[in-house]
């Protein structure tokens, strides 16, 4: 393996640790990246590059002309994920993209068994045993592993579990499947722990999805027959889905919505950047949050019409790419899973913002963005 491929692995290992640490370890894998040469040539050849430094050269500027110093401060994460996928298209390789899969998993596991053990001290420290399963309402009283927060951990576990489908189609090997399985299994368990409802509905979707996109047809119809039943089931038996019956959260949602809205129809062309519900709500006494709970909602109330357009500029160039690789059938499993990414990402997204952390959105934009070792030269 050369340099490039090991530092994209090392990166990988970086997701896993708290955010600040995971920070400064991809910052300084640019840092050296850019010594030997690397970076600026990757920047000037990445796709759409002119959309999405357009974005971020005009979240900078907005956030300062409106003193957002969170948002400033986020933006740079913005830069450090861009300039990072650009390296990443550069260097990957598909080799190097199948041992990155596996290690993601892998660390997944570690991950689990530290959630496992946040749980356990939650339960003794509220006067429960672990073998009760109770899942409390309060965000500071649910696991959270390494990450931020217990619905960041939820998303990465969607990814996780995604990540396992992959690799249970492109190894042969028949203990490496088991082992796939049994990881997912796992992580799905863990999740189920974090009390995360809507880290489950992308569920619903994404093995269908999957099993379309590498053509496994009956398993396509098994599928969504098991989907239904599943549904048909948590709709009879409701409290099968942990804080079901809990809609405190879905009312401070409206209430957010609406304090969004307002500020929508008061800065509607560029927002005031990232996080502009935080700085904002105070302002007009609206309800507490640091986001809108809604990335449709934040991505206007944030970055305005106009950011809000870079951003689809951006995507749309990158979806071309990844289609026109599908169109060429090389690699149908891959194509699956990053359009699960997609659904992922939508569907959690009606109800909360996750990706604008390190973890979530650096290993999201990777993996929209590995359909370049397909691309022609």
């Amino acid at each position: 393996m050369s340099l490039d491929e090991k530092m994209i692995l090392l990166a990988t290992c970086f997701l896993f640790l708290p955010y600040q640490i995971a920070s400064v370890g991809i910052a300084c894998i640019l840092v050296q990246a850019f010594c030997r040469h690397k970076l600026v040539d990757a920047i000037k050849n990445q796709t759409g590059a002119i959309f999405l430094y357009g974005f971020i050269g005009l979240e900078l500027i907005v956030t300062i002309l409106y003193s957002n110093w969170n948002g400033f401060g986020n933006t740079w994460l913005f830069v450090l994920i861009g300039f990072y996928g650009a390296y990443y298209r550069k260097s990957i390789t598909k080799n190097t993209f199948e041992k990155m899969c596996d290690l993601i998993i892998i660390l997944s596991i570690f991950a689990a068994i530290y959630g496992l053990y946040q749980f356990n001290q939650i339960s003794i420290a509220n006067g429960r045993s672990f073998l009760e399963f109770h899942i409390f309402n309060s965000p500071k009283r649910r696991i959270t592993s390494t990450f931020m927060n217990a619905n960041i951990y939820a998303m990465v576990i969607d990814f996780v579990c995604v990540m396992c489908m992959y690799r249970f189609v492109k190894n042969d090997n028949i203990l490496c499947k088991i082992g796939y399985v049994i990881v997912a299994l796992f992580n799905f368990f863990v999740l189920y722990l974090t009390g995360s409802r809507t880290a489950l509905l992308p569920f619903v979707l994404i093995f269908p999805i999957f099993l379309y996109c590498v053509r496994w047809k009956k398993l396509f119809i098994t599928s969504i027959v098991l989907e239904l039943c599943v549904c048909g089931l948590v709709f009879l038996k409701p409290t099968l889905i942990p804080r079901i019956s809990d809609m405190s959260t879905f009312a401070s949602r409206i209430k957010i919505w609406k304090t969004a809205f307002m500020c929508i129809s008061m800065y509607p062309l560029f927002g005031w950047g990232p996080q502009t519900y935080k700085k904002f709500y105070p302002l007009v006494h609206g309800h507490k949050a640091p986001h809108a709970h809604n990335i449709y909602v934040d991505s206007i109330l944030s970055y305005g019409v106009v950011g809000t357009i870079l951003v689809l500029a951006y995507t749309f160039v990158l979806n071309k790419e990844i289609f026109t690789s599908n169109t060429r059938k090389e690699n149908p499993a891959l194509f699956g899973m990053m359009m699960c990414f997609m659904a992922i990402v939508l569907i959690y997204g009606l109800l909360d913002c996750t990706l604008n952390i390190v973890a979530t959105g650096t290993l999201c934009f990777i993996i929209l963005n590995s359909a370049c070792m397909y691309k022609e030269k």
